[in-house]
């Protein structure tokens, strides 16, 4: 099966990455996203494509799922995080979580991306110039991103290959990997 990942460049995406704790899912799926749902739609927040985490070099707990979403802008963004229904439930929604890792806006592009959810994806995030090839897109951190971690970097994603199983050994400090598939819950 494959699933379209739709960016425009008037846009930022957002990548978010994290991991429910055991007990908390169906509170997370069952109550907090279709509650805040609406909210989030009303600021504009527009799931793109959600993924699982097979594999990662990142440091620290490991992550289970995340997405991609996009955002009219970074302040539509800094708009949901104030909005009081968001304040009042994000204690009880960041408790839910062993790691939650969001904030991090990139610039956008106009293109329509198709993706099989039968198959294993890489996402890299490093600068553009340490030799990653043949990415599918690479975008740069966003300057307004709340979140600067990635300053200095791009987010880029190709089909998953032993190049990325060797990126795997390499500190996430320097390149940052995520090996995924399409399809599932973020």
């Amino acid at each position: 099966m494959t699933i379209e990942l739709n960016l425009t460049s008037d846009s930022r995406i957002e990548f978010g990455f994290g991991t429910v704790t055991a007990g908390k899912e169906e509170w997370m799926y069952g109550e907090y996203f279709p509650a805040m749902g609406p909210t989030m739609a009303e600021h504009g927040l527009s799931i793109l494509a959600a993924f699982t985490i097979a594999d990662t070099n990142f440091a620290g707990i490991r992550p289970q799922s995340g997405s991609f979403a996009s955002w009219p802008s970074a302040e539509k963004r800094q708009a949901l995080h104030n909005d009081p229904k968001f304040v009042a439930i994000r204690p009880e929604r960041d408790a839910a979580m062993d790691v939650l890792s969001g904030g991090h806006l990139f610039q956008s592009m106009d293109e329509v991306v198709t993706l099989n959810t039968d198959s294993d994806y890489a996402i890299i995030i490093a600068k553009e110039d340490d030799g990653i090839s043949n990415p599918i897109f690479a975008l740069p951190l966003a300057d307004d991103s709340p979140e600067q971690t990635y300053a200095g970097k791009s987010i880029m994603l190709r089909p998953w290959t032993e190049a990325d199983q060797q990126l795997l050994s390499t500190p996430s400090g320097d390149v940052e990997v995520f090996r995924i598939r399409f399809g599932g819950a973020g």
